[in-house]
C-alpha cells in the first residue's frame, strides 16, 4: 500500500512539472503614454482622453483587462479611476488604446478655486499615472508622463 501511494505522489508531481513546461514564457509589453487631451467638459467635469500605446512581443494574444489612472493638475489630483473593456494586443503587435477620464464635481471645485486664485495663470502642470493590468500572471505595467497644459486652449506639451 505504501509502495502504491509513492507511486502516485511520483505520478502527480510529474504531472505537474509537464504542465508547467507546457505553460509558455511571457514577456511584459511595453506600454507608454503617447497623448492626454483635454475634452470639452459636461457642466463642471472635466473630461480627459489619456492615449497609450501597448506593444506585445510575445507570440500570444495579450487581453488589457483593465488601466487604472490618476490625472493631476498643478499637483491636485483631478481624476482617478478604472477603464474596463480595453482590446487585446494581437501576438507581435502593438495598439494605440484610449482612457476617458472624468474629474468629479468636487475635485473640480476645488482646482476651480485653485485656478481662480491665480487668474493669470494660462498653463498648468500636468501628471498622468496608469497602471495596465494585463493578466496572464504578468504584474501590472506602471506608466507616467507630465507636462504642461494651455487652460485656454487644451493643447498639451
Amino acid at each position: 500500500m505504501l509502495k502504491w501511494c509513492r507511486y502516485m505522489l511520483a505520478g502527480a508531481a510529474l504531472s505537474l512539472a509537464g504542465c508547467a513546461a507546457l505553460q509558455p514564457k511571457l514577456e511584459a509589453p511595453t506600454v507608454a503614454v503617447n497623448s492626454v487631451r483635454v475634452m470639452p467638459g459636461q457642466g463642471l467635469n472635466l473630461r480627459f482622453l489619456i492615449g497609450l500605446h501597448v506593444q506585445n512581443p510575445n507570440a500570444l494574444p495579450l487581453p488589457i483587462h483593465g488601466v487604472n489612472y490618476t490625472v493631476a493638475l498643478s499637483g491636485q489630483p483631478v481624476v482617478s479611476g478604472n477603464s474596463q473593456n480595453q482590446p487585446t494586443i494581437p501576438a507581435h503587435g502593438e495598439k494605440d488604446v484610449e482612457v476617458e477620464a472624468v474629474a468629479d464635481l468636487v475635485n473640480g471645485l476645488s482646482l476651480a478655486n485653485t485656478l481662480l486664485s491665480n487668474p493669470l495663470q494660462q498653463e498648468v502642470p500636468y501628471a498622468v499615472k496608469a497602471s495596465v493590468d494585463v493578466g496572464a500572471f504578468l504584474p501590472n505595467i506602471p506608466v507616467q508622463k507630465s507636462g504642461v497644459v494651455n487652460l485656454t486652449t487644451g493643447a498639451i506639451r
